[in-house]
């Protein structure tokens, strides 16, 4: 009988004990930050548009993202720069 309660405490314990097994944090930081990188569009403006499958849900991903970047990329290039404040001294 003191067999059985013993195996039954180990597999309690180990099975609480798989949180301490779990990975690092930074892992997800990483990929979060790759996720919010810029995507490499150079070799999307290389492809030949008849040539894409329409229904690849990974092409219309890349299509959207670039889309998205290269409009952020034009506005930015085209907005003016923003002129500085005039401190209004006592007058």
């Amino acid at each position: 009988m003191t067999h059985s309660i013993r195996l039954l405490l180990s597999a309690a314990l180990l099975t609480l004990a798989q949180g301490a097994f779990a990975h690092d944090p930074a892992e997800h930081a990483k990929e979060a930050a790759a996720a919010k990188a810029k995507a490499n569009c150079a070799a999307m403006k290389n492809i030949d548009a008849a040539k894409i499958d329409p229904n690849d849900p990974v092409m219309k991903a890349m299509m959207i993202k670039c889309s998205k970047q290269a409009a952020a990329d034009r506005h930015s290039a085209t907005a003016a720069p923003k002129a500085k404040p005039r401190k209004h001294g006592s007058h």
